[in-house]
This record gives C-alpha cells, sequence and structure tokens, in this order.
C-alpha cells in the first residue's frame, strides 16, 4: 500500500492551522498586573540625564589572580593595584570566605553599619572597581555571601577573608584614553 506524502500546500496550511492560536494569543490585552507586582513594560527613557560616559578603549588587560586560604582580598587587591600600576579597572570574583566585614553605608553617618561575616560562606556575587584616591589605588567591592542554610548578606566589602580559593577576574582600563560622551550620543 502506498503512503501519501504530504505536499508542500499541505504542509503549509497545517502550519497556517497551528499559528492562528499563537496569532490570536499575540494580539490578546496584556493581562492586569495584581497589586504589589511589576509587569514587563520597557523602561522609561531620559531619566537618566546627568549621566557620564567614558570610553575604556582597546587597551585593556584582563588578569585573573586567585587567592588562598587566609588571604584578605582587599589587602591583596590594593597590593596588586599598586605593583601592576593599575590606576583604573573593574573586577568580579567567585569563591569562598569565612570571616570578613560587610558594611551597609548609613547616608546620615556617613560611615558603615558593620555587618559581619563569621562562618564559611560561598561568594554569589562580587564586583567592584578600582580607582585612583589622594594618589593610590583604591579598591570598592560590593558582595554577596550564601550561608548553608540558603540565607544570604551582602553589602560593601570592608574586608574578606578567602577560606577555600577565590577566583577574582580583574579588568585593567588604565592605559585607556579617557573619551568623555553625553549619555544621549
Amino acid at each position: 500500500m502506498l503512503k501519501k506524502i504530504p505536499t508542500a500546500f499541505s504542509l503549509l496550511a497545517m502550519g497556517a492551522l497551528f499559528a492562528i492560536p499563537y496569532q490570536l494569543r499575540a494580539q490578546a490585552p496584556a493581562p492586569k498586573v495584581p497589586e504589589g507586582y511589576v509587569g514587563h513594560d520597557p523602561p522609561a527613557k531620559g531619566l537618566a540625564p546627568k549621566m557620564k560616559v567614558r570610553e575604556s578603549g582597546p587597551a585593556a588587560k584582563t588578569y585573573e589572580l586567585t587567592f588562598s586560604r587566609g588571604d584578605e582580598m582587599i589587602s591583596g587587591l590594593t597590593d596588586f593595584a599598586e605593583k601592576y600600576h593599575i590606576t583604573s579597572g573593574h573586577f568580579t570574583a567567585i569563591g569562598a570566605v569565612d570571616s570578613g566585614i560587610l558594611g551597609w553605608s548609613d547616608p546620615d553617618l556617613k560611615v558603615y553599619k558593620k555587618i559581619p561575616i563569621t562562618s564559611e560562606s560561598e561568594v554569589i556575587s562580587m564586583v567592584g572597581s578600582i580607582r585612583m584616591q589622594n594618589g593610590h589605588p583604591y579598591v570598592h567591592g560590593h558582595m554577596v555571601v550564601g550561608h548553608p542554610d540558603g540565607s544570604v548578606i551582602g553589602g560593601h566589602i570592608v574586608e574578606a577573608h578567602v577560606s577555600l580559593t577565590l577566583d577574582v577576574f580583574l579588568v585593567d582600563t588604565s592605559a585607556s584614553a579617557p573619551v568623555t560622551a553625553k549619555a544621549d550620543q
């Protein structure tokens, strides 16, 4: 017995039938957003008129720094920046710490409220920058760490002592010629 092979026309017709529900769904009005939720609306434009832009340029170098048990991360990054003449850059990291101090910046007192790290913690997110301050490299970083029960804490890194290892990926933008542009360019 011969089987009938679908023709291109019949395949096209079948595809059109399957596409109808999608087309109807795409034209349906967006569902009402319940109280306490936000939708997927695009962000408003033009709300950052004071934003400054600096092109880093192609001269950036990337380093991978591996810290070991007991190393203090801020001290190590500061030493590295001084030794390699890094005057501007940014970094990310992953790893683990077992002690340290994070800080919450109190805008009224202009100091950090201490948030201690007192146990083994996974570094879930760490980002920061290096810039010059008073003629010396200044390391500014923020970190979120996770505890064994799944709870997290985060804040400005005052100090962080590595437990197992910490891999820092640092992009040195020091050699880049600063190019300033308006935000709307």
